[in-house]
């Protein structure tokens, strides 16, 4: 992995170094703006300071004003009006935008479709269930129907007219009525999404200060529906956040709390949590947290949103979890796109499932949940597939599709699927293998001996940030350091004169080793603790460059291979053995027992030298050809095709685990070395472990837990580590979340543990 930098000079002209004074901005923030476009003092000030004067005219959407006289003509007449909308964030706040405008105006009622039952966008079966039900004069459709061709022809029939009111991308023919969609021409402004577009007919209908006043609703659709923000959606989330900060509606507020309310606090607590109820089924109840004040009735719809929220995140997991067993074993060199199909998935869920397979394996996903004959699925993509283009020019194989160039829903019959799977595979086949293993862009590289703690705050103007105007991330490059695990959390941390690096829980292991050189990709921000603020950079991902562990310190990082036992006859290979595996992009893996293994290695041969490494564990399940040192229990080999095993294991039995999971070839000597652990060393280690169980204090880590047993005994650190491990089977130790040891006194024979008949005693 390479990090491209989108700023690769600071370097300003004097025109801009006087602009930048002007503004009273950094240099580095200044040049921030300038790679994004922001060149000139106007569009620098109205991008830092949104106006809702600079909001963008509703008519220069085609169609927006025919849809403002039929409404108006809907009021006038004391019509009857339907709207129709999505069952997602998005259709949801659309539908909320238009019923509190039209409350007080005309008889308006609002459908959303159940996904299971009446699938996506507007049925002709939904229709006239409704239209009995109703009777209205007119329907507008809110996030949807710009598809929805034979369904409006369907309702013409019965005299009622429709108004299409759409963010989609428009296919070749649209329907036969008002269709107020900014992707149809394409004139002024685009990339609003449904509430958006739906905000702007109010805009037509009432003005600009009836339409502010529902700016928070809208800011929500806008965060959660991943759209640009960009001029008019940075204007609607920006000043939608601080309504909602400042003067939030009760359900919002029961939602998501008193603070101020952040991009991130809609994108991962309130949007999750409004989409829910629509993933499994209705999302009708869903409206009430805009349309409703009752504290009772939000409180019970809140816990209800929860409880959903739970379901689907379950859901979601087991769906994942099946989605990657069907991937081991696969051959990722010839696998251009993943395409699934289950009866056991809700297709409610497979839209962020397939989010989390893209994110893993770098590749498109189309996930499927098989409902008898018929097929519903979702799709997502790497930025260098288009996949609603994909899907255009596959459209024989489906019965419905629509959606966005990285998100796509799809329907089909399941004798389609796989010609679909082949087609879709051959349809990207000119693709490079690199795109598969995508270099990550970088905003710029911090100089540690900068300013840091002035350019996050300065920061702090490009919020609110998301889709079209990412939260900035930067790369940072670090020499001889140390992360530190924070009490017996799975985060790490490491401090520097100029910022903390915070590392969560994935990167446990990989960071736990001394590190000679590392490069990060972190995004900035500021901590705060008893009144002290700091920059911080939180780790997105990294590259090491080179490690300094030494062989002793890797037997404490490869002591879970004393947990397992077995033997297995494993095939020799040399380094061009080695090489010739290495000419196709994956299924490689390099198992490295020792950093000093790695580097033998590395000496014979240039393209094991020049293949990414990573320490204990891989960041994501996308196998291209790569060197492990030291790896985790846990570390994935079931998705390459072979594995190499270089140096010595501390038991037969790890590597005897790995054959089990991938062909396993052996280059060189592999006899493991095992650990020396005399009984005396373990009871010696036992006496002052129950001491501190005794006195009821508290240890702050297992770093500090290991400085009061060795300062009483002479014991190594992979000793004392290894004695925990086999105290612990043995059910003699237990250490708590805060640190309370708590040790048994009952009689135990050590043969019973594993760990401990792996070692020489």
């Amino acid at each position: 992995m390479r990090y491209i930098l989108k700023t690769t000079s600071n370097k300003l002209t004097l025109e801009q170094q006087k602009l930048a004074g002007k503004l009273k901005l950094s240099g580095d923030f200044f040049a921030l703006l300038l790679s994004r476009g922001f060149e000139d003092e106007e569009s620098i000030v109205k991008f830092l300071h949104p106006s809702i004067n600079d909001f963008t005219s509703p008519f220069d959407i085609a169609g927006m004003r025919e849809a403002a006289a039929r409404l108006k003509k809907a009021i006038d007449g004391k019509e009857k009006v339907l709207i129709y909308g999505d069952y997602d964030c998005d259709g949801i706040c659309a539908i909320s935008i238009l019923m509190l405008y039209l409350k007080d105006k005309v008889d308006a009622s609002y459908f959303i479709p159940n996904r299971n039952k009446d699938g996506y966008g507007i049925s002709v079966d939904a229709l006239e269930g409704i239209i009995r039900r109703k009777k209205p004069n007119l329907v507008i459709t809110v996030d949807c129907g710009i598809t929805a061709v034979q369904e409006v022809e369907y309702l013409k029939s019965q005299g009622i007219d429709t108004i299409v009111t759409d963010h989609h991308e428009p296919q070749a023919q649209i329907p036969d009525c008002i269709v107020v969609d900014p992707k149809v021409q394409k004139t002024g402004y685009y990339d609003f999404c449904g509430a958006g577009v739906a905000l702007k007919l109010v805009e037509a209908m009432a003005g600009r200060t009836e339409a502010v006043k529902y700016l928070d609703i809208c800011a929500i659709a806008t965060i959660a529906d991943v759209v640009p923000l960009t001029k008019d959606n940075r204007i609607i989330a920006y000043l939608g956040l601080k309504q909602i900060s400042s003067n939030p509606r009760k359900g919002i507020k029961m939602m998501l709390g008193d603070d101020v309310v952040t991009s991130q606090n809609i994108m991962f607590r309130l949007a999750p949590r409004m989409n829910a109820a629509g993933r499994l089924g209705s999302a009708m109840k869903v409206v009430s947290l805009f349309l409703e004040s009752d504290y009772f009735m939000l409180k019970t719809l809140s816990e209800a949103l929860a409880r959903d929220n739970s379901l689907r995140q379950e859901l979601c997991e087991t769906a994942v979890a099946e989605a990657k067993e069907m991937l081991r074993g696969v051959d990722f060199n010839n696998t251009n796109i993943i395409v699934l199909k289950s009866d056991n998935w809700e297709a409610g869920i497979l839209g962020i499932a397939a989010a989390r397979l893209v994110d893993e394996f770098k590749r498109p996903t189309v996930l499927f949940a098989k409902s008898g004959e018929d097929l519903k699925g979702s799709a997502r993509s790497v930025p260098s597939v288009n996949i609603f283009e994909l899907f255009s020019s596959l459209s024989s194989y489906f019965t419905a599709f629509g959606g966005h160039a990285q998100a796509a829903g799809v329907s089909m019959s399941d004798a389609s699927f796989d010609d679909f799977k082949r087609a879709a595979n051959e349809a990207l086949s000119h693709l490079p293998s690199t795109d598969f293993c995508p270099d990550t862009e970088c905003d710029m590289q911090l100089n540690l001996g900068g300013d840091i703690l002035g350019f996050a705050k300065e920061l702090l103007l490009l919020e609110p940030t998301g889709y079209g105007n990412p939260k900035p991330n930067f790369v940072v490059n670090v020499k001889n350091f140390k992360f530190d695990r924070i009490g017996f959390s799975n985060h790490m941390k490491c401090t520097t004169k100029a910022m903390d690096l915070m590392a969560f829980s994935k990167y446990s292991n990989v960071l736990a080793p001394r590190i000679e050189s590392a490069d990060f990709e972190v995004s900035l921000g500021l901590n705060t603790f008893q009144n002290n603020t700091v920059a911080q950079g939180v780790v997105q991902s990294l590259k090491i460059n080179a490690l300094k562990v030494s062989d002793e310190e890797c037997k404490t990082y490869n002591l879970h291979h004393l947990d397992f036992e077995g033997n297995t006859a494993v095939e020799n290979i040399d380094e061009k053995g080695i090489e010739e595996f290495l000419k196709k992009p994956f299924g490689t893996v390099i198992v490295c027992y020792t950093y000093s293994a790695f580097e033998d290695l590395a000496r014979l041969s240039k393209k094991v030298k020049d293949l990414p490494f990573v320490f204990a564990d891989s960041p994501h399940l996308n196998p291209e050809n790569q060197v492990v040192i030291a790896p985790a229990a846990d570390f994935e080999f079931g998705f390459f095709e072979q594995a190499i095993l270089v140096g010595h294991p501390l038991s037969d039995g790890f590597s005897a685990h790995i054959a089990k999971s991938v062909k396993t070839y052996a280059f060189g000597d592999i006899t493991p070395t095992p650990l020396k652990l005399s009984t005396q060393t373990l009871r010696t280690a036992y006496k002052y472990m129950y001491e501190i169980s005794a006195s009821k204090q508290r240890v702050q880590s297992m770093s500090k837990f290991y400085a009061y047993v060795s300062s009483r005994m002479s014991v190594t650190e992979t000793e004392f580590f290894a004695a925990v491990k086999i105290f612990e089977e043995l059910g003699l130790l237990r250490i708590g979340e805060r640190g309370l040891v708590e040790v048994s006194r009952k009689s135990v024979n050590l043969e019973n543990s594993v760990a401990f008949r792996n070692t020489l005693h």
